[in-house]
Order: C-alpha cells, then sequence, then structure tokens
C-alpha cells in the first residue's frame, strides 16, 4: 500500500474513530452532552483534528442521523420485497414502529431533534435516506390507491398521513404516554391502533 492510500485510510479510520465516539457520548448524556472538546477527548485529539472532518457539532448530528437511517433500512427489508402495495404498507408501518420502539436513541435524533435539519438548511443539503424512504412510501401509496382505483387521494398526501400516524403512535410510546390509555401492553397498543389505521383507509 502506497503512502496516499495509507493517509486517506487513516483519515476513514479518523473519522469513523469520531463518529463512534460521538454516537457514545450521545446515548450516554444526550445532545445537550455533546461537544467538540467530549469527542475530542474521548478520542484522544485536539478540537482543532475534529474541525478538519467535521464544520460542527451541527454537522456531526446529521451524519449520525445519516447512520441511523441506515440502521432503519434494515427493518424495512422485507417493505422492499413485498409486491402487493396495501400489504406493503402495513409492513412500512410496523417496520417502522418496531425502529422506534427498538432504537429510542437514533430515533430521537432522526425524526425529534431539530440540529440536523438546521444543518441541512445551513449547508443546503437533502435529507437523502429519509427522503428517499418517504418517496418509496408515496410510490406505495400511489399504487396501492391505482389498485383499489382511488381517484381523490393524494398519494403524497395519505403517504404524510400515515408517516405523521406512526411517528405519533411511536412518539407517545417513548414519552409513556400511552400508559396513561392502557398501562400494560402498551407496545400491542401501538401495533393495534396502526392496523386499524391502515384498515379503516383501505376499507
Amino acid at each position: 500500500m502506497g503512502l496516499t492510500e495509507r493517509k486517506e485510510r487513516e483519515k476513514i479510520e479518523l473519522k469513523n474513530l469520531i463518529l463512534e465516539a460521538s454516537r457514545k457520548i450521545l446515548l450516554a448524556n444526550g445532545q445537550d452532552g455533546l461537544s467538540i472538546r467530549k469527542i475530542a477527548d474521548e478520542v484522544e485529539y485536539s478540537p482543532a483534528t475534529i474541525y478538519l472532518y467535521f464544520a460542527d457539532k451541527d454537522a456531526i448530528l446529521h451524519e449520525l442521523m445519516e447512520m441511523g437511517f441506515g440502521v432503519m433500512n434494515g427493518y424495512m427489508m422485507d417493505s422492499y420485497a413485498e409486491k402487493d402495495p396495501i400489504k406493503r404498507i402495513h409492513t412500512i408501518g410496523h417496520a417502522y414502529i418496531r425502529f422506534g420502539l427498538e432504537n429510542k436513541d437514533w430515533y430521537e435524533l432522526m425524526f425529534n431533534s431539530d440540529k440536523p435539519m438546521k444543518h441541512i438548511e445551513k449547508c443546503c443539503e437533502d435529507w437523502d435516506q429519509g427522503m428517499a424512504m418517504f418517496a418509496f412510501l408515496t410510490q406505495t401509496c400511489k399504487e396501492a390507491l391505482n389498485q383499489l382505483e382511488i381517484q381523490d387521494v393524494e398519494s403524497d398526501i395519505l403517504a404524510l398521513h400515515l408517516w405523521s400516524s406512526v411517528h405519533g403512535l411511536v412518539n407517545l410510546y417513548l414519552t409513556e404516554r400511552l400508559e396513561i390509555v392502557q398501562r400494560n401492553n402498551s407496545s400491542e397498543l401501538v401495533t393495534k391502533t396502526l392496523d386499524a389505521i391502515i384498515k379503516t383507509v383501505f376499507r
């Protein structure tokens, strides 16, 4: 391996080390506990070195968010293989909920934090993986509406309706608000509610 290749590999390794350290701090202390100084201390480099790889903390949070979507993508594999669009919507919804309930910290960062979105606005970047998943849901809604010959509903509006529904259910569960409605088996309540929503929409 030549000098150039070795230096490039070392850059990638250090960047990954910074991201892993950031994720570790984030999971332990939350976003308010994450700082460039703490990251630098964790990886045993100077803060100036961190800034060589990331413009600021928001940029780190944005990349972590993209990593989170990579994790979420694994939950969606069955959805990608489902041919029937109505069944696919059901599978997407349940995969989304399972990801949210099993990965609270990732979910908070990806869907409830303003930090990554501020970075996107500042740098004119796209919410790449998030938008790709929403586009997949929208296309699925379009196929389902065509299959049922429903013409007075827009596919992107239906997709937004379904997304907001599952997002609300996940947040109610994560903040333990569902305990007010049902003390036991609140996760089962989430899945039953999703099933009822889908049945109502596509009855």
